[in-house]
């Protein structure tokens, strides 16, 4: 039972019993990691490359390894995959800090009763993105 278009792959011995399962890291999900990223980043059209600029620089490459990267010519290693996961963990955790701020304007000019909720499950979330950059730095 090897099934390497699902997402785990199995190792089975002679008894049919799995001896070890393991997650497939293909070249699709950092790359779809870098797109997101570009995509956050960019400011409209014609904009992409700037975009790819600043992604490659919170990733530590150049803009034409982003580019090799995402249209396929390239399968990154296991270190730049971490580069990249971190780099789209920080840009998430930049999100959730900018969404923090903006309910607590809210809270300041509506009165807190209707963003508490809101506001805790916006801290909940910042928390949980921060607890998985420190697994990944781990």
């Amino acid at each position: 039972m090897r099934k390497t278009s699902d997402r785990f792959l199995s190792n089975d011995n002679n008894a049919g019993k799995t001896m070890s399962s393991i997650p497939v890291l293909g070249p699709d999900l950092p790359a779809s990691y870098v797109r997101k990223m570009i995509e956050m980043e960019s400011r409209g059209n014609g904009d992409q490359l700037n975009a790819m600029e600043r992604v490659g620089r919170d990733i530590g490459v150049s803009a034409r390894s982003i580019r090799r990267l995402v249209s396929g010519e390239t399968d990154p290693g296991m270190k730049l995959f971490t580069r990249i996961h971190r780099a789209y963990l920080d840009k998430c955790a930049r999100m959730a800090a900018a969404l923090l701020h903006q309910i607590e304007i809210e809270k300041a000019r509506l009165g807190s009763e209707h963003f508490e909720d809101i506001g805790a499950e916006a801290l909940a979330l910042h928390a949980k993105i921060e607890a998985r950059k420190e697994r990944i730095s781990g």
